[in-house]
Order: structure tokens, then C-alpha cells, then sequence
């Protein structure tokens, strides 16, 4: 995979005492792996050389699908579904031996990564070594639950059964280090299984993470036994009813009955919008919300609890369906980086806002009315003093529109565009068309330095207005306008004056249109290399478009005690730099870039 540089317009640390880069149980993004389909090599060593790039994506949780050895009879495809277990106690070989599985679990801690398993203890493959060896564990009665002709039911009441269950959990932790289950079917096992296991299998003496794919049974979570589990109906609402008929009049109410659903008050859910089981039945959530795809996603990770990342979304990867029976590798080469940087600041934005935390930390959720409800979505997340606002357009067109009330006081920042907005006097917004927002507080004194990709123009055509547009991969975008829109910024650089205009992706390679179409002005350039810490100067004039070669190298320095803060080129900041790095350099209210 050609890895972009990242665009991140990098969030404001809020007034309050919660690290940004801290990770817990609140603040959570969970990524899924089909290990067979993730990598060429369809092992756990494909996995691992992929963990730099998803701790740098902002993922705290690799959930890796069943990786225990798999049956060999009445398979419905190729291969064996995972869901199909064999010997609880052992490893598929296709996924790679003990050895990979402990460097691949080192490496994640490493990074301060857990490794969450998938568990399935409702059933078992028809080849399982307890069909043989522990029949009472079935019953005495091999039968095929829901259809499912590649397993066997256990007897969910079988006291036997539970503890040889547990005893094959608790060595998976004991012997390879790893953090938490996912739970398959967990409304199968009966309540009293789950109270034991959970509160038996232990790392260290202490309590791991529990997962559930369950949303029939609250009281799993409500009695504390998982941490979380599936927010179904709330995917299925999405994927089903709003992508055919998206009233936002619904689509507010479902929001709020989610949040505030007294099922859970207190705890937290997973929040998705695909995962394995929604690719094998209808195929990628590229086909399946079309262009709603990304304002969804901004909803998925704003809205309420743990969001949840598919092998491949962040890429958004168009897989069509794909069977858990068959091998169907990722073509990771064909990544829509515009998809990778929107994942990428919502995990970022996931991390360092409290207000878009969960579960213990759960605050409030406010639905903010608008002068156009009919395409405008917005609400506000609120947890004590901290506050972050959301504003979703799910027109097809761009939108102009007034909040009537309910915004937080202060001078807010949009993390896309970097734009702010004084609340107190701001009231009037415009989204572009499928265009979405998120407001954090913008306090210079606490806002590390921000990066993101700048276009600036000499504007030698004697026509104003200059219309910009970009595209990739498909259609064009307006990304600036003189004057305007999104903003009218100007700058000197070299004795030269610009117009400027940040740019919201960092996308490889840019293709620009400047026109004016008043006088059917048209200029066009392919292939422009973009990434944040490398910005674009042109000169247009009414028939050329000319890249200027600008030094806008670093200085090096030696730092030095007046350095309030390091952060890498991509904003983020950096407790320990490194000689050879370059870095923004903070002191006071200035920032420079600098070479450590």
C-alpha cells in the first residue's frame, strides 16, 4: 500500500485534564481482522507489519476473527468459516504458529495496542474434538442451530461444558498475553455461563475487556458482565430505512433513544457500520450507504460509544460481498486516502475530546435545531465544561443554515477545515454538499500547531472570482473560492502575494480546476503531490498554470529550554524528540518548524 502522508488538522486539547493520547476503556476505537483475508500472507506476521500504520491510523483495539483451529468436515466453501472451531486449544495453521501469535501480541503492547480474540461458546464445528471425546457436552443431541450445517449446538446448560470453556479462555491469556474476547452470539450461552467467565478469566488477577454480539440480551452489559455490545439495531436502522428513506426527523429521534436508552446508563456499546457478517450478506458499506458513506461515518464515531473499524474501511476497500468460506485478500494499493484521513482525525478527535467519551464518562447528548431541518443534522456532545458540535448535511447540495440555539459559549475550531466561530455572535454555517463539521473549543493558549496542506495562488488572470476545484478519485469538489469560500486568506511569501486556501485532504495526487466560469475561464493540472507538511504555490494567469519552485525549507536549530512543546509534522505532539526529526516547535504563541 502507497501510505499518503496524513492529513490532520489536529483537535484542540479542551480545558481539562484528560491526556489526549490517553487510552481507556471510554475512549476506545476497535479495529476487526479477517487475518486469512488482511494481508498477502493471510497470517498473523501480516498482521503485525500492518500495526505501525493502524496505531498511527489511531486504532487502540485489534479484534482478530477466531484464530483457533478450524473444522474439516461440511465446509460450505474453500475454506472453513471461522465461526467453525475444531479444538478450542489450538491454532489454524494458516494463520501462523505460537510464535507469530506472541511477537504479533508483543508488538501490539508495544505500542500500546490490545489484542482482543473472537470467541464462539454457543457451538462447535461437526469435527470438534468434544464431539468424540465429550458428547454429554452437546447433549447426546448433534444437531445444526439456525441452519449453520458447519457446527454442532452445545448444551448451553452443561456445567461440564462451562468449565472446560473457561479453562480454554483463560489459557489463551495466560499463554499469549492477550487483552479481551469478543463474544459470538452471545444471546446463545445462557446468563449464568457469562457471570462466571467474565468474572473468572483474568489477566494478572484483574478483570479483561468483554465484547458482545448481542443487542436482545441488555442485561449482559447492564449487570456488568461485557463492557460493551453491538449496537444492531441502530446499524441496521442506517443501513436498512435511512439510506432508502433519509427523514432527518427520524434519523434525530433514533439518535437520541440510542443515547439515551436507560438499558445503559452507564456503560457503552460498539457502534458500526460494517463488519465481517455485513460484507458476506450484502457486501461493503461503500455499496451499502453510497454517498452517505462519510457523514455516516463522522455520525459513527460522534454519535454515542465505541466505534468500530472493518479490515479495510479506512481505505474504504470495495470488496462486494465476500464469503467467510472463501480468501478474498485486500488490495490495499486501492485506498481512497480521503476515507484514511476522515478515519484518521475521528480517531484523533475520539482520543483527545471528553466529551465523545463512554460508558462511566457518558455525558449528554443534544439535538440543536436548525432554520433547515430537512437536510441538517446537528448536536452537541457535552461532558462537564467540555463540549464538541456536530453538523452533518445530508443534502445533495450545499446547505446555508441558522442554529437557533444551544451552542456552547466560546470561539469553537472546525478540525476539517481549521475554520473557527464564535459561538456567542456565529449562529449562521454552510456545509457543502454530503459536508460535515465538528466544533472543539479553539484555545490558542492549549491548541498545538496545526497542518494541514496549503494551496496558495498568485492570481495574475486579472479574474475574480477564481473558482478551486479538486478531484479524486471520481467527481470535483470546491475547495476554495476568491473571495469567499471557505475563506479569503492572503499571504507574502518570498515577496510574493498569494491567495490561500487550506486544503481538507491529503490526497496523492491532486487534480485542479481554476475557473471563472462567468467567462468560461478554464485552467486544469493532473498529478499535483500534496501532503501537510509540502504546500503548492501556482501562478495562473488567463491561459497558464505555473508551479513556482519555493524554498519553504526548515532552519535547523538547536532546541533549546524556551520550547514549550514538540509535535511531529503531523501535529501530534512528541514527548521524547529524536535527532534527525523535523518538528513544530512551539514558544509562546509562535510556531516553527525545526530540525532536532
Amino acid at each position: 500500500m502507497k501510505h499518503s502522508f496524513v492529513l490532520l488538522v489536529l483537535l484542540c486539547i479542551l480545558r481539562s485534564n484528560a491526556s489526549a493520547a490517553e487510552h481507556v476503556p471510554e475512549n476506545r476505537v476497535i479495529y476487526e481482522v479477517f487475518v486469512r483475508n488482511f494481508s498477502p500472507e493471510g497470517n498473523f506476521a501480516g498482521v503485525e507489519k500492518e500495526l505501525p500504520r493502524l496505531k498511527e491510523l489511531g486504532v487502540d483495539v485489534l479484534w482478530l476473527m477466531p484464530v483457533y483451529e478450524l473444522g474439516k468436515t461440511d465446509r460450505w466453501g474453500t475454506y472453513a468459516s471461522p465461526y467453525a472451531i475444531k479444538n478450542y486449544m489450538a491454532l489454524e495453521p494458516d494463520n501462523g504458529d505460537e510464535n507469530q501469535l506472541r511477537s504479533l501480541v508483543a508488538a501490539a503492547h508495544a505500542l500500546d495496542m490490545e489484542i482482543w480474540f473472537d470467541w464462539v461458546a454457543n457451538h462447535t464445528s461437526t469435527d470438534n474434538v468434544w464431539c468424540k471425546e465429550h458428547p454429554e457436552y452437546y447433549g447426546y443431541n448433534f444437531f445444526h442451530p439456525n441452519g449453520w450445517n458447519d457446527v454442532y449446538q452445545l448444551d448451553v446448560n452443561n456445567e461440564a461444558m462451562h468449565e472446560a470453556m473457561i479453562e480454554a479462555m483463560q489459557y489463551w491469556v495466560d499463554e499469549f498475553d492477550i487483552d479481551g474476547y469478543r463474544c459470538d452470539f452471545a444471546s446463545g450461552p445462557t446468563e449464568a455461563f457469562w457471570e462466571k467467565a467474565t468474572a473468572r478469566v483474568l489477566k494478572n488477577g484483574k478483570r479483561i475487556a468483554w465484547l458482545a454480539e448481542d443487542d436482545s440480551r441488555p442485561l449482559l452489559v447492564r449487570n456488568g458482565y461485557f463492557d460493551y455490545n453491538y449496537a444492531w439495531a441502530f446499524n441496521d436502522y442506517l443501513r436498512d430505512d435511512f439510506v432508502r428513506n433519509p427523514a432527518l426527523d427520524v434519523l434525530r429521534e433514533k439518535c437520541e433513544a440510542f443515547y439515551k436508552d436507560s438499558d445503559y446508563a452507564g456503560r457503552s456499546r460498539m457502534v458500526y457500520l460494517t463488519n465481517h457478517d455485513k460484507v458476506q450478506e450484502v457486501g461493503d458499506e461503500t455499496s451499502a450507504f453510497g454517498d452517505l458513506l462519510k457523514p455516516l461515518t463522522v455520525l459513527q464515531f460522534t454519535v454515542y460509544g465505541m466505534p468500530l473499524l472493518y479490515n479495510g474501511q479506512e481505505i474504504a476497500w470495495r470488496s462486494g460481498k465476500v464469503s467467510l468460506a472463501e480468501k478474498a485478500t485486500i488490495d490495499w494499493s486501492k485506498s481512497d486516502d480521503s476515507m484514511t484521513n476522515l478515519i484518521r482525525t475521528l480517531c484523533a478527535l475520539k482520543h483527545s475530546q471528553p466529551a465523545l467519551r463512554t460508558g462511566s464518562q457518558n455525558g449528554t447528548f443534544t439535538v440543536l435545531s436548525t432554520d433547515n431541518p430537512g437536510d441538517v443534522f446537528a448536536y452537541r456532545r457535552t461532558l462537564g465544561e467540555a463540549n464538541v458540535v456536530v453538523m452533518l448535511n445530508f443534502s445533495r447540495s450545499a446547505r446555508n443554515f441558522t442554529v437557533a440555539s444551544e451552542l456552547p459559549a466560546g470561539v469553537y475550531r472546525d478540525v476539517f477545515t481549521n475554520n473557527t466561530a464564535d459561538f456567542g455572535v456565529t449562529r449562521t454555517f454552510s456545509l457543502p454538499p454530503l459536508g460535515y463539521a465538528v466544533y472543539v473549543i479553539a484555545d490558542d493558549s492549549e491548541t498545538p500547531p496545526v497542518q494541514v496542506p496549503m494551496l496558495y495562488v498568485q492570481n495574475d488572470s486579472g479574474v475574480y472570482p477564481v473558482n478551486v476545484y479538486a478531484w479524486w478519485p471520481e467527481q470535483p469538489e470546491l475547495f476554495g473560492a476568491w473571495p469567499g469560500y471557505p475563506l479569503s486568506g492572503t499571504a507574502t511569501v518570498d515577496g510574493i502575494n498569494f491567495l490561500t486556501c487550506p486544503l481538507p485532504h491529503s490526497i496523492s495526487p491532486y487534480n485542479f480546476i481554476f475557473s471563472n466560469d462567468a467567462i468560461g475561464y478554464k485552467l486544469e493540472k493532473s498529478g499535483m503531490t500534496m501532503t501537510p507538511d509540502k504546500s503548492l504555490f501556482v501562478r495562473i494567469t488567463r491561459n497558464t498554470f505555473e508551479v513556482l519552485n519555493i524554498d519553504t525549507s526548515v532552519n535547523p536549530v538547536k532546541p533549546d529550554a524556551s520550547a514549550v512543546g514538540y509535535f511531529n509534522m503531523q501535529g501530534m505532539p512528541v514527548e521524547k524528540p529524536a535527532k534527525g526529526n523535523i518538528y513544530i516547535v512551539r514558544r509562546g504563541t509562535e510556531t516553527t518548524k525545526e530540525l532536532y
